[in-house]
């Protein structure tokens, strides 16, 4: 592995972990282009976003499993309940199953084991779920870096894009919002 640094002197390793942590995919694609431009190396990338995702399943499913028993009987854990059960009714287990995988694709890891914990599926379903849900996430991103990274030689236009993608995106789910409000 190269010893190439990144950020006045933040290895690049930690940068790329850095932005694996919140899972936001203009700023993870971005520093995966500057990664492959640093010739780092595409199975270290893989094994930090594993190891990143884990972390952030686990914290998420045990807090997610410790707010459901600090809050029992609250009126909040009460509303919390009624919705759940209307969910439950409305997808069956299965559905719910379906859902949390779906949500992974758009939604934080953390989250979505949270979500699982609450409805009380065990850890390993939890987990295998939301993991398959955010791999959906992870093969998008990969394809859209490699993807530019092959008609694009020069990395700084493709950031470039990137950067003009995701502030685009970002105001048109704000507009989008807007509009329904």
């Amino acid at each position: 592995m190269q010893k190439d640094c990144y950020n006045k002197g933040m290895p690049l390793w930690m940068l790329v972990a850095a932005v694996l942590i919140p899972q936001e995919f203009a700023s993870s694609a971005i520093v995966f282009v500057i990664a492959l431009q640093h010739n780092f190396p595409i199975w270290a990338i893989n094994l930090i976003w594993i190891c990143t995702t884990s972390l952030d399943m686990y914290v998420g499913f045990m807090l997610g499993k410790f707010t459901r028993e600090k809050m029992q009987g609250t009126r909040f854990f009460i509303w919390v309940e009624r919705w759940i059960k209307k969910g439950h009714d409305a997808l069956g287990l299965h559905g719910e199953k379906f859902s949390l995988a779906l949500l992974g694709v758009v939604d934080f890891p953390f989250v979505n084991t949270f979500i699982g914990a609450w409805i009380g599926l065990p850890f390993n379903m939890a987990f295998l779920l939301t993991l398959a849900g955010n791999f959906v996430w992870y093969l998008f991103l990969w394809c859209t870096v490699l993807g530019l990274s092959s008609f694009i030689s020069n990395p700084n236009i493709i950031i470039l894009i990137l950067l003009v993608a995701g502030i685009l995106s970002h105001f048109l789910f704000k507009l989008s919002k807007a509009n329904k409000g």
